[in-house]
Formats: structure tokens, C-alpha cells, sequence
């Protein structure tokens, strides 16, 4: 097959392809489905913004508690200020005028639109699977252009010099997308649990400066420690001794690193996968003409299988577990489910995602306790003579499975059990599947 890496392992060359041509048309999906999404949200962003402008100007008294927000106008008085203060730092950084308020200005502008993208995919798979790393691919290719047209064909700077505004730039504008899907993350659960949302939001704005103070050091220590990426690695030992080189199969793994730097380097160099972006872009459009969940596949798309497989795994389970529930009260999935299976079905849902979001909250802390190993040189798979292996990780992965279903199906109803419940659901999903791909008689 041409094209085919053969490198011998038929893992290694999967992830090949899926990394050098099937994530770009992710990348492109995203793209226009971000844009479709903002559009067909203009309504409501609108709306919000003049409430929120409304309630600023008349004040919280006559707010509910946990609709009281931090107020906007002193908000975008503050976002006015960064936008200053990021346009000094690009004047500083790339000593062009120029660049620097073209930066700020694409700053202020992009920022907003996948700050309003990454919030609203955090409603549909949450911010730990929020494909963060792809709008930033996005961002890069609008910057790239941003930068091209102004750095390259106005101002003539060197390729190095436009390289290092677009990752500038790229940096603000990714983090300012990461931010936002953590923060409505917060804000969803907060609301769920009855929270005030400008308590909240302040926590967010400590938690953002303590973040930022904390995480350049981190990163030092990890990078003079292992080297963070193999590519970093391999550069840094250029410049040591022989004796003082790093063993660069030990550097950290950092693919979303590696593919935005070599994103950067092609599009200036002239290698950039345009065929496989503008592919996902046109898959994007197909799937609005079709009026199908356009952002849902795209991050199918741009996801490794890694990730794509326990999340669909994982709806599965959901589906199950909320027709279960109908099925139980009702007798039936057909129909509208009644009152009491409502009930019922937000038991189940509210359960499974409190649990769901203590098993993130638990992989965050362990992934702190993991970083502290490393940053201490110490493996802890030493301490039980090395590491579980695949069959024992599939193992101890269906038993994390297993306790999910088994602690969320506590909220079932008393009749019925879970098995005749998944066989019912299963049965009725079977049926519904082939109606819709049975063609209809003419």
C-alpha cells in the first residue's frame, strides 16, 4: 500500500498514519465546526453578554444567588488591560511595532472564539477530554496566516523570527482555550452542587496566577531532569559531552508538542498536510448539510483511539444504565418515558457523573503524585518488580469498569436487574439501528 510506514509493527505504523494524515483532518473539522458552532451560537452569546451587561449595571440584589457572576464590564476592563500588557510582551519579544499590535489585536479576537468553543465542548465530553491540542492546531493555522501576511509580506522578517511570533501568539491564545473548558468544567459541577458562580469564578482567577507561577518551574525541573520530548533531547545532546548526554529513550513523551512544532516548521518550510485539513473541512461540511453533530466526529476524528474508545465505551454504559432505568419503571422504551422513569433515569445520570467526576478529580491527584516520582527519581514500579503488562492493565481497567457500572446502578430501581435491563435496551437499540438503515419502500 503506498504510503504505508512499514516499519514492521503494525501498532507503530497505525499510529503513523493516524498522526501524520488522519489528525490533520480532525484538525480541519474542528476548524469549520468551530466556526459553525460559534455561528449557530450567536444568539445566544449575544443574549448572555447583554444580560450579563444588564445585571452588571443594575447589580446582583435582585439576582438569585447562583446566577451572580463576577461583573462584566469589570471584567472586560481587565481583559483590556491583558490585551495591553500581551501586546508590550510581543513588542518586547519580537521587537516588531507592527507584529506586536497585529498579535494583540488576532489575540483579542481568536481568544474569544475558541474560549467560546472549548466551553461549549466541555459540555459534551468534559474538559479532561477536551481536545485542547487540536484548537490550538487550529489557532496555529490562522496565526500562521495572521503572521505570513504581516511578518512576512509587509514587514519582511526572517523565518525564524515569524516561527517564534506564531508560537507567541499560538501560546495565549491555546492556553486562553484550555482555560475556559476547565473553568465552565468547574462552573457545570458547581452548579449542579448549588454553587455562587463569582466565588467561583474569583477561586478560577487565584487558581490561573498560583497555576502560572507554579508550572514554569515545574517544567524546568522535568525538562533538566528527562528532557521533555525525544526531538528536545536529541538537540540538547548536540551540545554535551559525550559522558553528560541524556539517554533520550527516557525523555517524556510529548506528541501534541512535537506535532504543533513540526505544524510550525512545515508551514514556514513548506511541508504542511494542507490535502488532509482541507478533507476534514469538506467531512465538516458534508456532516451541517446533513445536520449531524459535526464538533462530535471531528474530535472523534482528531482523538487517537486511546481516548475515542473508553469515551464511546463509556456512552455505551451511560445508555444502558438511563434506558435501563425507563425500562424498569416502564416496561418499555417506546413512547415518551413517564414521570416516575424520568425520576428514575436523573437518579442514575446524577450518580454516574458525580462518581465520574471523583475518578477525574482521583487521576489528577495521581498524575501530581506521578510527577513528583519522577521529579525525585524515584520508579515505583520497582517496588512491585515492574510494571502490570497489557493483560493485567485490560484486567484491572474492566474492574475500574465494573465498579463504575456497579456503584451507579445503586440508583436503579428495586425490580428488574441489570443484565435483562442491557439484554432489553441492547434488543431495542438493535431494532431502531436497522430502521434507520433499512432504505424506505418505494
Amino acid at each position: 500500500m503506498k504510503g504505508w510506514p512499514g516499519t514492521g509493527d503494525l501498532v507503530d505504523d497505525f499510529y503513523t498514519v493516524w498522526s501524520d494524515q488522519i489528525r490533520y483532518v480532525g484538525v480541519g473539522a474542528m476548524v469549520v465546526g468551530g466556526v459553525y458552532t460559534l455561528w449557530s451560537m450567536r444568539k445566544t452569546i449575544a443574549e448572555g453578554l447583554i444580560k450579563s451587561f444588564k445585571s452588571s449595571k443594575n447589580g446582583n440584589d435582585e439576582v438569585l444567588r447562583t446566577e451572580k457572576d463576577l461583573p462584566l464590564d469589570k471584567v472586560m476592563m481587565f481583559c483590556g488591560v491583558l490585551i495591553v500588557l500581551t501586546f508590550l510582551f510581543y513588542w518586547y519579544a519580537t521587537g516588531n511595532l507592527v507584529m506586536a499590535l497585529a498579535g494583540a489585536l488576532f489575540l483579542a479576537v481568536v481568544s474569544f472564539f475558541f474560549a467560546a468553543v472549548a466551553g461549549y465542548i466541555a459540555g459534551v465530553v468534559g474538559s479532561s477530554n477536551s481536545p485542547v491540542s487540536g484548537m490550538t492546531i487550529a489557532t496555529l493555522l490562522f496565526t500562521i496566516g495572521l503572521v505570513w501576511v504581516v511578518g512576512g509580506l509587509i514587514m519582511k522578517m526572517s523565518q525564524t523570527d515569524m516561527m517564534i511570533a506564531t508560537m507567541f501568539i499560538a501560546a495565549i491564545v491555546a492556553t486562553s482555550a484550555a482555560i475556559a473548558g476547565d473553568v465552565m468544567q468547574d462552573l457545570k459541577t458547581g452548579h449542579m452542587v448549588g454553587a455562587t458562580p463569582w466565588r467561583q469564578q474569583t477561586a478560577e482567577i487565584i487558581g490561573v496566577v498560583v497555576g502560572a507561577l507554579v508550572i514554569g518551574p515545574v517544567l524546568s525541573i522535568l525538562h533538566k531532569a528527562f528532557q521533555i520530548s525525544k526531538t528536545a533531547c536529541e538537540r540538547t545532546n548536540l551540545g554535551l559531552a559525550e559522558v553528560d548526554q541524556y539517554d533520550c529513550k527516557d525523555a517524556l513523551f510529548a506528541p501534541q508538542a512535537e506535532l504543533i512544532g513540526a505544524i510550525v516548521d512545515g508551514a514556514f518550510g513548506g511541508s504542511l498536510n494542507l490535502q488532509m485539513v482541507a478533507l476534514g473541512a469538506i467531512i465538516a461540511w458534508i456532516l451541517i448539510k446533513l445536520k449531524m453533530p459535526v464538533m462530535s466526529v471531528a474530535i472523534g476524528i482528531y482523538l487517537p483511539l486511546a481516548l475515542s474508545v473508553p469515551i464511546m465505551a463509556g456512552g455505551i454504559i451511560a445508555h444502558v444504565l438511563l434506558a435501563g432505568a425507563r425500562f424498569r419503571i416502564d416496561g418499555t422504551l417506546q413512547g415518551e418515558p413517564s414521570k416516575a422513569a424520568k425520576v428514575a433515569i436523573q437518579e442514575v445520570q446524577d450518580r454516574g457523573v458525580l462518581i465520574g467526576a471523583g475518578f477525574i478529580a482521583g487521576e489528577s491527584l495521581m498524575g501530581v503524585l506521578l510527577a513528583v516520582f519522577i521529579v525525585a527519581d524515584i520508579n515505583p514500579a520497582d517496588w512491585i518488580g515492574g510494571t502490570l503488562g497489557n493483560m493485567l492493565s485490560l484486567v484491572f481497567f474492566g474492574w475500574f469498569v465494573a465498579v463504575f457500572i456497579s456503584l451507579s446502578a445503586r440508583s436503579l430501581p428495586a425490580k428488574g436487574n441489570l443484565l435483562n435491563d442491557s439484554m432489553e435496551v441492547l434488543s431495542d437499540a438493535a431494532v431502531r439501528l436497522k430502521s434507520v438503515l433499512t432504505p424506505p419502500k418505494k
